[in-house]
């Protein structure tokens, strides 16, 4: 039987830590994390928080999440392909952070 973790192709846990080492490299070009500023997308602080995603209105979850970050859109490129499973749950456990 798989887990949800497995479905999603992410890890069952994240480091926080090595997550912001990885959004810093790949993500905050276009997103800030500690401020509610726009920068080319949507801040991402609080996203854990906020009931629904700014750039496609489904509710906040890891599961919408991790597939916002594969398959994009609105103006976000898609990085299916580019982070291991790993990596995923890092930037998870890091987003969650915030």
């Amino acid at each position: 039987m798989f887990g949800l973790s497995a479905l999603l192709g992410v890890a069952a846990t994240g480091d926080p830590a090595k997550g912001n080492e990885l959004f810093d490299e790949q993500c905050a070009q276009c997103h800030h994390a500690y401020t509610e500023e726009f920068k080319k997308g949507p801040s991402l602080k609080w996203l854990f928080i906020k009931e629904k995603l700014d750039s496609n209105g489904k509710p906040v979850s890891e599961a919408a999440v991790a597939e916002k970050i594969e398959k994009g859109g609105n103006g976000m490129p898609p990085f299916k392909g580019s982070f291991s499973d790993q990596d995923k749950a890092d930037l998870l456990a890091f987003l969650k952070t915030l």
